[in-house]
């Protein structure tokens, strides 16, 4: 067949829409899908760059409980109270957060960091009401769960009457001292609401609960000498909601514990290093032979006996170069 040389410049041109054509009948032939409209599920908004200020946007709990199995921890404190401040006087922002919040909030992450377990102890805010001191404090059992809804009792009690923090020290004191064992303080306010009153009140609850130590030396392995010392049966741990500086006028009167600036311990790592020191002494060493028993292959090693490394006898026979079998 011949074709014209003068009809392939129209063929041409021809040619590419009518294959935009059949493409497009093609398209034609497929179903549409009708997709229902569903207004006001998102909401865009400018992303918020003041966010890395703020301190209470994220927290993921370091637990402690592993540490403490791997470890052996040594307990340190055998009750556990929370002394929060929910006055007026800390209404203020803090970062944009309401101060009685970053209060409330630092107990959460502690209580978030600790190991899964039941302890003995108490939860006061000085806003509860002053019938609720005295003969009705008492020591209860309490978990994680507990203190984070006492948390939430305490939002709703900001209208109530306010109790000064010294009142709840003596009362709290009067509590400690009807219980035995080592108790662990925590309170939780400004370096602005700690007055002389308060220091009083807490220089007072170390002296009610102090005691004398009597601790066995080895002089020699014929010398057996008793030192005595001086102890408190509860430790204070100050955390200061907007405060920079980790020191307060408490340190000067409490001789066991310290104080800290909230901020310092509201991130996970700080926060699980703030729980340990508080109930823990340090790995356990059962037979005083200088290894820890988490490493100690023979927990049961006589006084006396070099061991090695693994705190096993290095020597068959030996105490101090004489014979112990």
């Amino acid at each position: 067949m011949l074709i014209n040389n003068d009809f392939l410049p129209h063929l041409k041109s021809g040619f590419f829409p009518l294959f935009l054509l059949l493409l497009t009948g093609c398209g034609s032939l497929e179903n549409l899908i009708t997709v229902p409209v569903e207004k006001g599920l998102t909401n865009v908004k400018a992303y918020n760059t003041a966010l890395h200020k703020e301190s209470l946007d994220y927290f993921d709990p370091i637990r402690l409980d592993s540490r403490v199995t791997k470890l052996r921890l040594e307990p340190r404190a055998d009750h556990l109270f929370f002394v929060i401040d929910q006055s007026s006087s800390l209404s203020k922002d803090l970062n944009g957060v309401d101060m009685r919040l970053y209060a409330r909030e630092i107990v959460r992450r502690f209580v978030r960091t600790l190991p899964e377990q039941t302890y003995s102890g108490a939860i006061l805010t000085n806003t509860q009401k002053p019938s609720s001191y005295g003969q009705r404090l008492s020591l209860i059992n309490f978990t994680s769960d507990d203190i984070e809804q006492a948390l939430v009792r305490a939002a709703s009690q900001r209208n109530t009457t306010e109790t000064p923090l010294e009142e709840v020290i003596i009362q709290l004191s009067h509590l400690i001292n009807q219980v035995s064992g080592h108790s662990a303080v925590i309170l939780v306010t400004s370096w602005s609401e700690i007055d002389k009153s308060l220091e009083r009140a807490v220089m007072q609850m170390r002296q009610s609960n102090s005691f004398v130590e009597s601790t066995a030396v080895i002089n020699s392995p014929s010398i057996l000498t008793t030192s005595q010392e001086q102890r408190s049966g509860v430790c204070l741990y100050t955390v200061g909601v907007g405060n920079r500086l980790s020191r307060t006028r408490l340190d000067t009167v409490d001789s066991c514990g310290h104080s800290v600036a909230a901020d310092k311990v509201a991130q996970p790592r700080d926060m699980a290093h703030f729980v340990q020191n508080i109930l823990y002494k340090g790995p356990a060493d059962t037979d005083g032979d200088g290894i820890y028993d988490y490493r100690d292959r023979c927990l049961n090693t006589h006084a006396g006996r070099i061991v090695d490394y693994s705190g096993c006898p290095r020597f068959a026979n030996n105490n101090l170069g004489a014979s112990n079998e």
